[in-house]
């Protein structure tokens, strides 16, 4: 059914740019250890905050590539499909 392929390949895509989205959003938030008081552990506190916002960043980041291999994979099968219907759909001619 190429209407349910395309329908879950742009769903797909539509996904991949969510993950994306939310990965810039953790980009370079990082905080200064005043935010958090005059505490000893500020620091430590801000350092946390700021693996965490990698991590983040990190991981939506991964979560587009692999959604967005996904899609290019979705497409190929889409493309063979129909080029193998189109190519069968001659051959009967033919006979």
């Amino acid at each position: 059914n190429t209407e349910a392929m395309e329908q879950c390949r742009t769903t797909v895509s539509s996904q991949a740019g969510q993950f994306g989205a939310i990965g810039d959003g953790f980009s370079n938030q990082y905080g200064n250890p005043d935010i958090f008081g005059k505490l000893g552990a500020s620091g430590a506190v801000q350092g946390a905050v700021t693996a965490m916002d990698q991590a983040g960043t990190q991981e939506f980041e991964a979560a587009e590539k692999v959604l967005r291999k996904v899609e290019g994979a979705l497409d190929k099968i889409q493309t063979n499909v129909t080029d193998t219907e189109e190519a069968n759909k001659h051959s009967m001619r033919a006979v």
